[in-house]
């Protein structure tokens, strides 16, 4: 299986990288909380109502835990918590709930460390992190990518005259 990407060419004026490809990922199918528990019913003993009840009420725990800012991890997919956006206030004083201006939840995967069996100058492990919910992911240009790239952009501010 292999992460699927279409070319994109960068066409915003005044970017340093004005006229260049580079890749985006894009999704090629939504799995449904349903799907999900149908594909772990079919690989554990527990039913398909079961799954799925264990997962809708890891939805309500997880939003529980969230709204008293906590934060949830989950082994081998990763933790979550929730930020929020504010404007700044004068002083400590001045600042409080009317400053906070949105929320969002933050994610963070799920890593293990790899060492790769070298010593740092400070005697310590060397390696690297891995994400697991990535580890061995590759990638491949998605179906019906019809983008070329023979065609060239041209400076809208060049002179059109030869």
């Amino acid at each position: 299986m292999s992460v699927r990407y279409r070319k994109v060419q960068e066409k915003r004026e005044g970017n340093k990288n004005y006229g260049k490809w580079y890749g985006r990922a894009v999704v090629l199918n939504n799995v449904t909380t349903k799907e999900l528990a149908e594909e772990i019913s079919h690989s554990t003993t527990a039913t398909l109502s079961d799954t799925l009840a264990v997962l809708n009420e890891l939805s309500v725990a997880l939003r529980r835990h969230l709204l008293n800012s906590d934060r949830v991890e989950i082994e081998g997919i990763g933790a979550f918590k929730v930020g929020i956006r504010t404007v700044a206030a004068n002083s400590s004083a001045d600042f409080g709930a009317q400053n906070v201006k949105g929320y969002r939840v933050n994610y963070q995967p799920f890593q293990r460390f790899v060492p790769n069996g070298q010593v740092t100058d400070k005697n310590r492990r060397a390696g690297n992190f891995v994400k697991y919910l990535l580890e061995g992911v590759t990638v491949q240009e998605a179906p019906k990518n019809f983008v070329t790239d023979t065609k060239t952009v041209t400076d809208p501010k060049a002179d059109p005259k030869p």
